[in-house]
């Protein structure tokens, strides 16, 4: 006996197919493709000369400069308000969340030295945000 032949039984016997006229398909797998090309990231597309820059807004010069002033006073702030908080005894998710705004403050300058406003405005932000919290429940 083949083994189609033995699975074609053994799937009927199973199935209690036994008495039906049933016709049993089996196909072997296709061979593996070709391994993929790789994806470029979200926010990043793939050209023959390399990864592109992401693509950001365009702004008024105006825009530009509020941005740019707002994401200094909160980088300035927030540095000022991690030392004082670095002082503090601190539960462990409260140095987490310090943690993390250190890490949000050190994105927010390389994206202002990068001239990527918007992103390091909204950087400073949350890092502020966090450091805020941080203040009023660590007093």
């Amino acid at each position: 006996m083949t083994p189609r032949v033995l699975l074609t039984a053994t799937l009927i016997a199973l199935c209690g197919c036994g008495g039906v006229d049933t016709e049993v398909v089996l196909k072997r797998p296709a061979d593996p493709s070709p391994p993929a090309a790789p994806r470029a990231t979200p926010g990043q597309q793939r050209t023959q000369g390399g990864p592109q820059p992401p693509l950001r807004p365009e702004l008024s010069p105006a825009e530009e400069q509020r941005l740019a002033e707002g994401a200094r006073q909160d980088i300035g702030d927030t540095a000022r308000r991690i030392a004082e908080l670095e002082g503090r005894p601190l539960k462990p998710p409260q140095k987490e969340a310090l943690q993390n705004a250190k890490s949000f403050l050190d994105q927010a300058q390389t994206a202002l030295g990068q001239r990527d406003y918007p992103r390091a405005a909204n950087l400073a932000s949350k890092a502020r945000a966090l450091t805020d919290d941080l203040a009023a429940t660590s007093k």
